[in-house]
């Protein structure tokens, strides 16, 4: 189990980060404050770049990092929202070595969040 000291607090019966076999399993994260534990404001876009700034702390207290994700699932409570997602997504990782990626959209998400993802990441080698 992975347990990032600096994300956000997890009352929930689930591990932030789970590595099996060479990958690492990140569970679903939303754009949470770590600090307050509530949403950011500021809509989709806010709350992308919160969930995978969320996301990079669980991959980086298991030794990892956004360049070893391998396969992302994002979750949009509005399909609509999905340009405005895409653009802020595309800053965080490299063109050309893009992780495979699905999208689906959802009817209600956790907290009233606009967006949540799962990632799972490749362990680099020691």
């Amino acid at each position: 189990m992975v347990q990032p000291g600096k994300a956000p607090a997890n009352p929930y019966p689930f591990s932030p980060g789970v590595i099996s076999n060479g990958l690492l399993f990140v569970s679903g994260q939303v754009g949470t404050d770590p600090q307050t534990g509530k949403l950011v404001s500021g809509g989709v876009e806010a709350e992308t770049t919160q969930t995978i700034q969320n996301i990079k702390t669980v991959l980086e207290a298991a030794g990892a990092s956004l360049d070893d994700v391998v396969s992302v699932t994002v979750y949009l409570s509005n399909m609509d929202d999905f340009s405005k997602m895409n653009a802020i997504y595309k800053q965080f990782f490299k063109e050309g070595t893009y992780p495979a990626r699905t999208t689906v959209g959802v009817a209600k998400l956790v907290f009233g969040s606009s967006v949540e993802m799962t990632m799972t990441a490749a362990m680099p080698k020691k």
